[in-house]
């Protein structure tokens, strides 16, 4: 069970036990008279009684009417009109009570429980409809003469017709059946009456249901006090009594709560809540960084004060805002002097429109410092043709300069923008032109006037234009911050019709939600001219270096033959013929004969020598490899202590390569062979070849001194570096000079076929 915690709560199930307690001891006791002082009786005990749930019945109808309205509970007229019944049947019932002088006929027991029945009635029907929510479309005037008829008509009744009401009590024997019965019925529905404001406090929350439900509870019991009493005077009645009057104060608790303290209490906390947050919209302004809330009234003389400024004020001026409340002037006249007549007229017209006072002005600190302003208000009239600005003061001195840097650094953009040599030019992602700088009017010969929010179709040759806007949209959904446009370089179009080559790259920002594309735009025609005619030159010269190689070879082979053909023979001859001369006689003569054999000896030797550099014949017999090593060992005498090292793979032993690819490697190896015994000066010459059908790979370091700077790279007039080089390029290869990291020189020439 589900049972109350508050005070009020306590109260109450204290009451409903004590009431059922008491009841049950009741119901076990005899009927008998109560026993009063012999000054007291009992037709005063009941009228005090009587008055006193009269009054309480009044106040609980007059409570009601005066916090009733069309707007609050409609469930509070049933109230009223009950309760007036209710009150009026109390009274009645008070002055017909036996004894009681005559009141519209003759008094008697029987009168009085037809009041009292009647007024328990109502009252019961009057809680049911509260606690089944029942809505009235009563005002409260409706309530009260609804109340006031139906009281008059039971009154009527009462009065002239009672005789026609079932017998309820009989002298000396006490109350009848129907009377029982009846108390009975009315305990049961003000328990059931009860169980229902119940579940509606469980389900609701609000107190008053429950000092309802209580109440119905106590007057539900103790209508079982009337169902066992014979004499007026019995204990039993005089208690029963007593349950009215504690339950009618239940409902009056009920009503003064839902009525006048529930609504105190809301006031109460309205006004708390006001103040809290009056309180803290105060420390919300004197709190606002930078920032002075205020309100300033200008009198129907002219004058101005402040009637509010937060504390902030002190902070920001270094004016408190005590002083500055006491007099304007003391926060006025920090104004810088030549803003003081602008701020007067601002504030002449927005008082003159009703329009918002907004101005800019310095002002100085009490510490000297001068700080910008900004203050925003808006006016109002009040009465007695008065004006309000209700605004802020902020410090704006920071934001204004970061505003003054960066116009400074747009301008610096600008300039930058308007004096580069390149072509600037932005457009958002439909290719509409944004900016179009002066290099740009320079390059395309047209004026930025005439380019701005055009297309970018003017600037591009026409095959150029249909793939142009795709690519563009295509880097504006990638989210690329920049990239180069197009394989190295694009086609432009001048004013005049004639193309431009361009090396161009772009980017893309956001500026205020707006995608901005921007190209940074080269003129590169002269160089693209300038590079094509050396490419041309560069074929020209290749072509120039196959036919010399080709006619080196030619010649080489030539003269071969003519000094093996020829010059070797001759030489051959004379010496066959210079032998066969008789014996000489002299010594002399046999001298010069010796030193002539020797010097026809020598030319033959050297005549062997230029045959085997013009033309080798191990190269064209047993190919590249064995024709390399035959070189190493035919240098190794005059290379004196330098180490001559071949490293082949196995795998290359006898294979062969086309020829002329084998005669240029073949050269380039004697070449730098021979270079590096020249000039190396080391201990070591290594030359290693690597190869497979259609690739060939010739390497030949040495661990001498190596290359000294720049002389790293081939040098005009370096003549076996760039024959080396041309012989590499006339078959395709890749030549490369370079030091190794130890120290010496490397040189390499990588060839591959790049045909089938």
């Amino acid at each position: 069970m589900h049972l109350p915690t508050t005070p009020t709560g306590r109260v109450c199930l204290i009451i409903a036990v004590v009431a059922m307690l008491t009841q049950g001891l009741l119901l076990a006791l005899p009927p008998a008279p109560i026993g009063l002082p012999a000054h007291t009786s009992m037709l005063s005990l009941h009228l005090l009684l009587e008055m006193f749930a009269f009054v309480i019945a009044a106040l609980i109808a007059t409570v009601t009417w005066h916090t009733f309205s069309s707007g609050g509970d409609r469930k509070l007229p049933l109230l009223i009109g009950g309760f007036v019944v209710v009150g009026i049947c109390d009274v009645v019932h008070a002055l017909t009570y036996d004894g009681m002088p005559a009141l519209l006929g003759p008094t008697s027991t029987t009168r009085a429980i037809f009041f009292w029945l009647m007024g328990r009635s109502v009252e019961a029907l009057t809680l049911m409809m509260i606690a089944l929510g029942w809505m009235s479309r009563l005002s409260r005037n409706g309530s009260l003469l609804a109340g006031l008829l139906l009281a008059m008509g039971l009154v009527t009744w009462g009065s002239t017709g009672v005789a026609g009401f079932p017998v309820t009590f009989i002298p000396g024997q006490g109350v009848t059946p129907f009377k029982v019965g009846y108390e009975w019925a009315l305990c049961l529905l003000n328990i059931g009456i009860a169980v229902l404001l119940w579940r509606r406090w469980r389900s609701e929350g609000e107190p008053r249901y429950l000092l309802l439900a209580c109440s119905a509870w106590v007057i539900g019991i103790g209508e079982l006090s009337f169902s066992n009493y014979v004499r007026p005077s019995d204990l039993q009645n005089v208690v029963g009594h007593g349950y009215k009057l504690v339950g009618y104060a239940l409902l009056y608790w009920a009503t003064y709560i839902g009525s006048l303290r529930a609504p105190f209490e809301a006031l109460q906390q309205a006004e708390q809540r006001s103040t809290d947050n009056e309180q803290r919209m105060r420390a919300l302004a004197d709190n606002l960084p930078d920032t002075v809330v205020y309100q300033l009234v200008r009198e129907r003389d002219g004058s101005t004060r402040f009637n509010h400024i937060s504390a902030a004020i002190e902070r920001v001026t270094g004016v408190s805002a005590a002083a500055a409340l006491a007099d304007p002037a003391a926060l006025y006249g920090r104004i810088h002097p030549a803003d003081q007549l602008l701020v007067r007229a601002a504030e002449q017209e927005s008082a003159a429109r009703l329009q918002p006072f907004d101005v800019t002005v310095r002002m100085r600190r009490t510490d000297g410092m001068e700080r910008w302003m900004h203050l925003m208000s808006m006016p109002r009239w009040l009465p007695g043709e008065r004006m309000c600005w209700d605004g802020v003061q902020t410090d704006v001195t920071d934001s204004r300069m970061a505003m003054l840097q960066l116009r400074e650094q747009e301008a610096m953009l600008s300039a930058v923008i308007d004096s580069a040599s390149d072509a600037i030019i932005s457009c958002d992602p439909t290719g509409r032109v944004r900016l179009f700088n002066p290099a740009a009017e320079r390059i395309f010969g047209h004026p930025a006037a005439a380019m701005l929010g055009q297309t970018l179709d003017r600037l591009l040759p026409t095959p150029a234009r249909a793939h142009h806007a795709e690519g563009m949209a295509r880097f504006a959904a990638a989210g690329v911050p920049s990239r180069s446009m197009g394989p190295g370089r694009v086609q432009g179009l001048r004013a005049d019709g004639s193309e431009l080559e361009l090396e161009a790259s772009i980017s893309q920002v956001t500026v205020n939600k707006t995608q901005v594309l921007t190209a940074i735009l080269r003129d590169v025609t002269e160089r693209v001219r300038t590079e094509r005619s050396l490419l041309r030159y560069q074929t020209e010269l290749t072509e120039l270096t196959h036919q010399l190689i080709a006619q080196e070879k030619a010649s080489n082979t030539r003269l071969a033959q003519i000094l093996h053909d020829q010059l070797g023979q001759t030489l051959t001859a004379m010496r066959i013929d210079f032998v066969s001369d008789p014996k000489l006689a002299t010594p002399a003569e046999s001298a010069r004969h010796a030193r002539v054999d020797r010097l026809i000896d020598q030319a033959i030797r050297e005549v062997r020598q230029v045959l085997v550099e013009l033309r080798p014949t191990l190269l064209a017999e047993q190919g590249l490899v064995d024709a390399i090593d035959n070189e190493l060992r035919s240098r190794r005498q005059q290379a004196g202590q330098v180490r001559l090292l071949l490293e082949v793979a196995p795998a290359l032993a006898g294979r062969r390569w086309r020829s002329e690819v084998e005669y240029a490697v073949f050269m380039v190896a004697r070449e730098a062979v021979a270079n590096a015994l020249l000039h190396a000066s080391g201990s070591e010459i290594c030359v290693r070849l690597e190869g497979g059908v259609r690739w060939l790979r010739l390497e030949v370091a040495d661990d001498g001194v190596g290359l000294r700077g720049e002389a790293s790279a081939t040098r005009p007039g370096h003549l076996g570096l760039v024959g080396m080089r041309e012989r590499s390029i006339a078959i395709g290869g890749q030549f490369e000079v370079g030091s190794m990291p130890g120290g010496g020189t490397v040189v390499t020439l990588q060839w591959e076929e790049t045909q089938a």
